[in-house]
């Protein structure tokens, strides 16, 4: 039974991509401690071989039309396996979404409003995000065309206003930092931007046009990669070796826009465009987790699990992190070398063994 009765189109997808990968813009400030003024570099690198992942995840989407994620692992595994697989896979979405959730607060309660519970930010936050999942695949990818629109006009404004206060000298000199430290900091992005594209296997099945699943992907993930690109310049430009110190590297650079005391705190706009992606981002998520556990229970609707769903996911996010400091240390040191398992090697296992099998045959 299908339980997704929306279908998205080619160019839909291509921007609901997009804006998904834009959405680690604020992340970055992860890797600028790491990578300092190389962080451009580190992003580059991680588009490039998001690229070579990408073609993974597409490559098993071409095997098994019409099939998620879930039902591609029954198929490959059998079964018994392929249920294993699905839960590990089930556990990666569910805690990415209890850090998101985890996310929003904490930026929320830190820029917008320091008085309110973390908890109530989640709550709401969740409670719109589950609003949009029950709606279908199909609502939240129109949403995309406003949240890609509105981010890439945040992002050439804010740099074309800040072209007076760049210095160009804060990039040099080139290939500074250690080759480790590149390497951890390319690392650290591909964990919290290119490599969760790996979500949208859960998606391309209710394409209109699976054919062209691949330039759909490969160039939302383009559009994406330039916009964190073009941020990570127009912060090191503007703000230098304080882009390695302060918490938000894109508000800090946007607060420097001063212009006849007139056009300033622009940075307001930059924390409504992060809104909205997040939003984009946790949406993809939860309804990659409700649709996967409907699939592999046999349910006839998603739609029942969307709240407890929402509650595990707020529950476990307070339980995971007491401080933003906890989950800072976490993104860098612990769970990108934890996700290499789901995001590569289980991914390319997949494929290989499908390849032997001779599936779908």
């Amino acid at each position: 039974m299908k339980l997704e009765k929306g279908e998205i189109s080619s160019s839909q997808l291509m921007l609901l991509v997009g804006s998904f990968l834009q959405g680690g813009l604020l992340s970055l400030s992860f890797a600028y401690a790491i990578s300092r003024q190389d962080t451009w570099l580190a992003v580059l690198a991680a588009l490039f071989i998001g690229l070579l992942f990408a073609l993974v995840y597409i490559a098993l989407a071409n095997r098994f039309p019409g099939k998620t994620l879930m039902q591609i692992n029954d198929l490959i595994f059998g079964p018994f396996l392929g249920k294993l697989v699905s839960i590990q896979y089930l556990y990666l979405f569910i805690s990415s979404l209890s850090v998101y959730l985890w996310f929003i607060g904490d930026f929320v309660l830190t820029y917008l409003m320091p008085e309110t519970p973390i908890i109530l930010i989640m709550i709401m936050f969740s409670l719109l995000c589950a609003y949009a999942v029950r709606q279908g695949i199909e609502v939240i990818a129109r949403i995309c065309f406003i949240a890609i629109i509105v981010t890439s006009l945040v992002i050439l404004i804010t740099f074309a206003l800040l072209i007076k206060d760049m210095k160009y000298t804060y990039f040099l000199p080139i290939f500074e930092v250690p080759i480790g430290e590149l390497i951890q900091s390319t690392h650290i992005i591909m964990h919290v931007s290119f490599s969760e594209v790996l979500v949208f296997l859960m998606v391309i099945p209710y394409m209109n046009k699976p054919k062209q699943t691949k330039k759909s992907v490969l160039l939302g993930m383009l559009i994406g990669g330039l916009g964190l690109l073009t941020a990570t310049i127009r912060n090191i430009a503007a703000l230098g070796p304080l882009s390695a110190i302060v918490t938000s590297p894109s508000l800090e650079s946007v607060r420097l826009i001063d212009i006849g005391k007139v056009i300033t705190r622009l940075e307001v706009l930059v924390a409504m465009a992060q809104i909205l992606l997040l939003f984009i981002i946790t949406s993809v998520l939860y309804y990659a987790v409700v649709l996967g556990i409907a699939q592999i229970t046999k349910l006839r609707s998603y739609k029942p699990l969307v709240l407890p769903i929402g509650i595990f996911a707020i529950t476990l996010s307070l339980i995971s992190y007491e401080s933003s400091m906890q989950l800072r240390y976490s993104t860098r040191y612990i769970t990108p070398i934890f996700t290499v398992w789901f995001y590569f090697i289980l991914p390319l296992l997949s494929l290989l063994v499908a390849k032997l099998r001779k599936l779908p045959k």
